[in-house]
């Protein structure tokens, strides 16, 4: 005699195991999307500091030159670069530049010829804090 069909105790043990794997795919997924879109906002935060460190090497070696802090609020040819550069996420996420520009430590060049650019995109998701940095060391002096 030959059985057709599958017993009560096969059903609930597959039953079972599809809940088990149903919820280890459910915790999983939202840590990974959670992780792709930590990896988004990083890699256009490094897109916006290049871009400000392109509109560096295309400016005027003398509006580089004082040591001074510059962000998208401050006035001038600067801050308008910095507005210019500013983006906003597709989840609303603000990347904000900020410029610090500096002498560079410790050279014997002539401080009116040597500059350093210290490039720093910050942004807030999920009420955590993020920033990317890059520096940038220009010089007057032809090469």
């Amino acid at each position: 005699m030959s059985r057709r069909g599958l017993s009560l105790l096969e059903v609930v043990f597959t039953a079972s195991l599809l809940a088990v794997v149903l919820m280890v795919l459910m915790n999983v997924i939202p840590t990974a999307m959670l992780s792709v879109r930590k990896s988004e906002h990083r890699v256009l935060a490094q897109t916006v500091a290049q871009a400000v460190v392109d509109e560096c090497r295309a400016a005027p070696f003398s509006r580089l030159v004082s040591n001074q802090s510059v962000n998208t609020s401050t006035a001038g040819p600067l801050g308008d670069m910095l507005r210019r550069c500013k983006q906003v996420g597709t989840d609303h996420v603000v990347f904000e530049p900020r410029l610090v520009l500096s002498t560079v430590p410790g050279t014997t060049v002539p401080r009116d010829s040597l500059c350093q650019v210290d490039v720093t995109v910050s942004w807030k998701y999920r009420d955590d804090t993020y920033s990317v940095e890059r520096r940038l060391r220009l010089s007057s002096l032809p090469r």
